[in-house]
């Protein structure tokens, strides 16, 4: 039996995105302890501002190459060119181990420059911490890239999961431990767990390719088609690479140009450096992290999504390329609406069981629409990358990240507004540079979204958020946030389902495509 797996686009992107939820559980577990018990707001700034710095790094070091990596195998596996496929993976592996040890220099040897250029010179430690996970980050993106252009996404999935659980487990000890030496020490403690997670998600994906090595080397001696040379491969994979990179590093970098805005404009409105420094904290560690779990189950569609195209279009399946397409957008707004809706509704009830602290409740209202919209870019980029639109996504998000700094600088700036205008910039930013990527799509494959479905799917969204909130509202008093929450999120799924099947916004060829769609049929065919 042959051991090189390959699942259909949508089982794929059900495996990836059962994966991310669990391991979004996991970052939970570990994320609100971490602020709520150990860290809180001050210390998760510096938490935060670490991280800020490492994903420039990352979004340097690993951005493009796994994308570009999954989208040059799986054209040569779609042609059965295996032995060209070997050869890509090779190349790629080299350069990211290059580029990830680089990386890990580059962070380690320059916390105290970075801590210092963000005026938070207490981050430098933590910044040490998390320098080796760029090293093993790199190595994961190019086992990841090459199995995703297998279309098999267990690997991915699994590794994924063995990251989390090792970030969760060394994190919270080596916080809790450290805590007594400050909140800054226990920050760099769960840095480290990180780095160990990083390693130990490696160190898995490094067997699993073991265990198929032998076989796609005896596929290589059959394989059909001629074989580019390594400098053509090589310079293939960074025209590929480069523009995708650069198109996720925007977004990263505003982040950056967010944190020096924020605190310099906190700064000249005359909050002190502890205040400003709790603001961020805020800001960063509550809302941002609630807004930032739900479209993380959207990276799997994204990530299944570039192969399935990419294999459409080599082999000349337009409509196929198509329909797929239509299929990822629908199966976004499908999740992402009712996301945006219920956790706007529940800001603060939500924060409250989080966090135990709903200061940030108003900035995470206005933040959660924003998932609608980069869910939409996320899956997007992939579909106009692998339309070989490179350059397309970079330029978008080029003009949504100017939208983000001009509309922080207006509002943050505002003396009545401060921190609570930086959730609007990035709604904006988003909400633009994923009309112009819709716009770009539109144009080179004429997709049919269907207004009633969007209409219909914004319309069961909205009951199911008057229904939630009422419900949360009615009981609050009677049975306490925690009950009353999960009551309400309870309703809400349900009404959210129910009605779908009355306005019939389920279309059967999407449900006949998952997986144990056999069951789900049984269950609901009458009412698709």
């Amino acid at each position: 039996m042959s051991k090189l797996k390959k699942q259909s686009f949508l089982k794929g992107a059900l495996i990836l995105a059962v994966a991310n939820l669990v391991v979004k559980g996991i970052g939970a577990l570990f994320k609100i302890p971490l602020v709520r018990f150990i860290l809180e707001s001050d210390g998760i700034a510096v938490y935060n501002a670490a991280y800020t710095i490492y994903n420039v790094l990352f979004m340097v070091a690993t951005a493009g190459l796994p994308v570009a990596i999954s989208k040059m195998i799986s054209e040569s596996i779609a042609t059965e060119n295996f032995a060209e496929a070997r050869k890509i993976f090779k190349i790629a592996r080299n350069l990211l181990v290059t580029v990830g040890l680089t990386g890990t220099l580059i962070l380690f040897f320059g916390a105290n420059f970075f801590a210092d250029a963000i005026d938070m010179p207490s981050a430098a430690p933590a910044m040490m911490a998390l320098s080796p996970a760029l090293f093993f980050v790199a190595v994961m993106s190019v086992y990841r890239g090459t199995f995703q252009g297998m279309s098999n996404m267990v690997p991915t999935a699994v590794s994924e999961f063995i990251e989390a659980m090792g970030k969760l487990v060394i994190g919270l000890m080596l916080a809790y431990f450290m805590l007594p030496m400050g909140k800054d020490s226990a920050a760099t403690g769960a840095i480290l767990g990180v780095s160990t997670g990083a390693c130990l998600g490696a160190l898995f994906l490094l067997l699993s390719y073991i265990g198929i090595r032998k076989e796609l080397k005896n596929k290589a001696t059959e394989s059909k088609g001629n074989v580019n040379s390594s400098k053509a491969i090589l310079i293939k994979l960074l025209k590929l690479a480069v523009p995708i990179t650069i198109g996720s590093a925007v977004f990263t970098l505003a982040s950056l140009i967010d944190l020096a805005m924020i605190s310099n404009q906190l700064a000249a409105l005359g909050f002190d450096e502890a205040t400003r420094k709790s603001m961020y904290g805020y800001y960063s560690g509550y809302a941002v992290t609630m807004f930032n779990l739900p479209p993380t189950i959207i990276t799997a569609l994204s990530i299944s999504i570039m192969p399935a195209i990419t294999s459409a279009i080599v082999a000349k399946k337009r409509t196929l390329a198509r329909t797929t397409t239509e299929t990822a957008v629908r199966i976004t707004l499908l999740f992402a609406l009712p996301c945006a809706v219920g956790m706007s509704v529940l800001s603060a009830p939500i924060l409250q069981f989080a966090f135990d602290d709903i200061n940030a409740a108003g900035m995470l209202s206005v933040l959660s629409y924003g998932i609608i919209f980069v869910s939409l870019v996320m899956v997007t980029n992939a579909i106009i990358q692998a339309l070989g639109k490179v350059w397309m996504p970079v330029i978008n998000m080029l003009i949504g990240g100017a939208v983000k700094v001009i509309v922080n600088f207006i509002l943050v700036g505002n003396i009545d507004i401060n921190i609570n205008g930086a959730p609007y910039g990035t709604v904006l930013c988003y909400v633009t540079t994923a009309l112009l990527n819709l716009i770009v799509i539109h144009k080179s494959m004429k997709p049919n979204y269907t207004l009633s479905f969007i209409l219909k799917t914004a319309i069961s969204s909205a009951v199911m958020g008057v229904l939630a909130y009422f419900v949360f509202d009615t009981t609050y008093q009677l049975l306490g946030n925690t009950i009353s929450l999960i009551l309400s999120i309870g309703v809400g799924v349900i009404s959210y389902l129910v009605m779908l099947i009355i306005l019939r916004a389920l279309k059967k060829e999407d449900v006949e495509a998952m997986p144990g769609s056999k069951i789900i049929m049984r269950l609901m065919g009458r009412f698709l």
